[in-house]
């Protein structure tokens, strides 16, 4: 995949507390019996009085955490011909069409979709459907909730996090600094099994950064698990729990705090399903995140983030 497709800018955010459309008594009644119609054929309860918890405990509308991320990324007068929003976990709307709405909000009204049923690789996946797409400007939105109300068979995120990134086929961010990264490929496997994922993930690496010692790998949570590669600062590993937004939310950092233009590859698996998914940049100047750091954050210098930039849960996770 070599299309021309850059990184052109990136927020992310992490969320506290409830939805604020779950404030309205009406919705909040029909999303808990929407909520129970969908999950009573598969012998799960839907708690009485849903929404009557603390509202901390509450979950999250993706269309929200979305939304307060666009007009970091997507200026009024640059607009969008495709957003592509990706997710594993459900949202407390599921009713909603998120992505018919986001294309409403955002600059372009562009034709919008959402990815889900994949894992972590739903947003390589979208990634990889934007480059064949042939759009001048596209938005890949990742988002992840950490509440269910029914026991689920795997653990949920442990945050609430979005991370928007939009890419493009220009040659800077549209700010005249020419900060970006330019997409050299994107590669998934199907069908790969948790003894086969290590030595697939690194013979890819190796390709990819033409065996290069000094390239850098960003790797997802379950990834660098079965990680069999060289360890050290070349190696950033997303945090745990977070397995849609944590190997993005990685790289924000990596492509901000290298000093020298080097080719990053990143990478994850989803071993429910067994895919295996790596994209490579080569970053062209900086491509700096804006959005906010965690607290194991702190001493990564990343620049030209908003005043009020700071972690509003640095405790979870």
């Amino acid at each position: 995949m070599d299309d021309g497709l850059r990184l052109l800018r990136a927020a992310r955010r992490t969320v506290t507390g409830p939805a604020a459309l779950l404030g309205d008594p009406v919705l909040r009644e029909r999303t808990a019996g929407y909520l129970a119609d969908l999950t009573r054929p598969y012998g799960l309860r839907i708690p009485d009085g849903l929404f009557d918890a603390p509202p901390e405990t509450l979950g999250q509308s993706y269309g929200e955490m979305a939304a307060e991320l666009i007009p970091a990324v997507v200026p009024p007068d640059e607009p969008v011909d495709l957003l592509v929003l990706t997710f594993a976990v459900h949202d407390m709307l599921p009713g909603r069409a998120t992505a018919a709405y986001l294309s409403h909000v955002c600059p372009g009204t562009p034709m919008s979709f959402a990815l889900c049923d994949q894992g972590s690789a739903a947003a390589f996946t979208g990634l990889r459907i934007a480059g064949a797409y042939g759009c001048r400007r596209a938005l890949l939105v990742t988002v992840e909730q950490a509440v269910l109300p029914y026991d689920a068979v795997v653990p949920v995120p442990a945050r609430h996090r979005a991370v928007a990134m939009l890419y493009g086929t220009g040659t800077g961010t549209g700010t005249g600094d020419g900060d970006c990264a330019r997409v050299t490929a994107l590669r998934q496997h199907a069908d790969v099994g948790p003894g086969d994922v290590a030595a697939l993930a690194a013979a890819e690496v190796r390709e990819l950064t033409a065996g290069r010692t000094d390239a850098a790998v960003v790797l997802g949570a379950d990834l660098a698990a079965a990680w069999p590669g060289p360890g050290g600062g070349a190696v950033t590993t997303g945090p745990p729990r977070q397995p849609s937004t944590g190997v993005w939310w990685a790289l924000l950092d990596r492509l901000a705090v290298d000093a020298r233009p080097r080719t990053v590859v990143a990478a994850d698996y989803e071993p429910g399903l067994g895919y295996l998914s790596l994209v490579a940049l080569e970053p062209v100047g900086r491509s700096e995140p804006v959005g906010e750091r965690g607290a194991d954050e702190r001493a990564q210098p990343l620049v030209r983030l908003p005043a009020a930039d700071g972690d509003p849960d640095p405790g979870a996770g």
